[in-house]
């Protein structure tokens, strides 16, 4: 359905502009760079197309998360329709600590960019590429964009998660579900819009008996540098986002686990951080008893493979992403 959504208004563009749409940003090829109306105008439909639809679709995947067993047993009663042979409410899922919330955002954002990398790594183009000119560009570039898809979700569940389990009053709520899902949407058009920018299609034609070749730019070597140094912005500061939602949420390991025993001896769940004060006791229980198994074995968050991936990914693999 998402798939679908994105290639309807990549359409409505081209019908709009056939020679200035989403991915044809390309008014003045292959003679001239790209005017900056189009370029304007390219910014406004990547947010509009790969922002809004992309993001909404993970994030509405999120929506049947419910804190609660108490809250699943009401979604139960809500529900009205029902399906031949499936279960009543068979779409809500028990997410029942906000680290949980959390994490179903970034196995979303996953989700999506392991159905995307298909489709733009086995596509006859990238195929052809591949295997006759040994160009590889089209996998490389999703592993930054692959990350940036469990940023982007991960993001906006964290925002969620304080919806759901902070209580109202709580300056650190969310005034609703959906506040954090806006600078996503902004950040994932933009990143679509830089990389855009950067590519080049080589061109020639023969005229009067001469060749004339063009290299095809959308843009100066200049421009291409700073949309460039643009889409590396983007990707630190969408790393940066999420790494602070999810350190707050997630916590020190050590001060989490003492939270914790604390919790379970005097039942109040006082200190530690505000996700430790919501969570409900069944699940503290249960969390306790997981955390006793000899089969678990505890290691603290080693965050430099993040930090590896935003510093490098955008330099190296800026294309594709989309």
């Amino acid at each position: 359905m998402c798939s679908l959504c994105n290639w309807g208004m990549v359409q409505f563009w081209a019908w709009l502009d056939p020679l200035c749409y989403i991915t044809y940003p390309a008014d003045n090829w292959p003679w001239e760079y790209t005017s900056a109306r189009c370029i304007m105008a390219n910014a406004v439909q990547w947010v509009l197309t790969a922002g809004i639809i992309e993001e909404s679709f993970k994030f509405v995947s999120l929506l049947r998360l419910r804190p609660t067993p108490s809250r699943v047993l009401q979604g139960l009663e809500r529900c009205r329709c029902s399906l031949p042979f499936v279960p009543k409410g068979w779409f809500m899922r028990l997410a029942d600590s906000p680290l949980a919330v959390a994490l179903c955002g970034v196995a979303a954002g996953g989700g999506l960019a392991t159905t995307e990398n298909f489709m733009y790594i086995f596509s006859r183009e990238s195929i052809d590429k591949a295997f006759r000119e040994g160009d590889l560009e089209s996998a490389y570039g999703r592993i930054a964009a692959s990350f940036a898809h469990m940023v982007w979700t991960g993001y906006a569940a964290c925002g969620l998660a304080k919806w759901q389990f902070l209580p109202e009053g709580d300056p650190a709520r969310p005034r609703s579900r959906v506040q954090y899902l806006l600078p996503p949407i902004c950040l994932h058009g933009l990143y679509n819009w830089c990389s855009t920018l950067q590519r080049c299609e080589a061109y020639e034609e023969v005229y009067q008996g001469q060749l004339y070749k063009s290299d095809g730019c959308y843009l100066p070597p200049t421009w291409r540098m700073v949309f460039k140094a643009a889409h590396t912005v983007v990707m630190l500061l969408s790393f940066y986002w999420w790494h602070a939602e999810f350190s707050e949420i997630a916590g020190d390991e050590e001060d989490m686990d003492e939270t914790i025993a604390g919790t379970a001896q005097d039942g109040n769940g006082a200190g530690g951080s505000w996700w430790s004060q919501t969570v409900p006791k069944g699940s503290i229980k249960a969390l306790l008893k997981l955390l006793d198994s000899p089969d678990i074995s505890r290691h603290p968050i080693d965050w430099s493979w993040i930090a590896g991936v935003a510093w490098f990914g955008p330099f190296v693999f800026q294309h594709g992403g989309w």
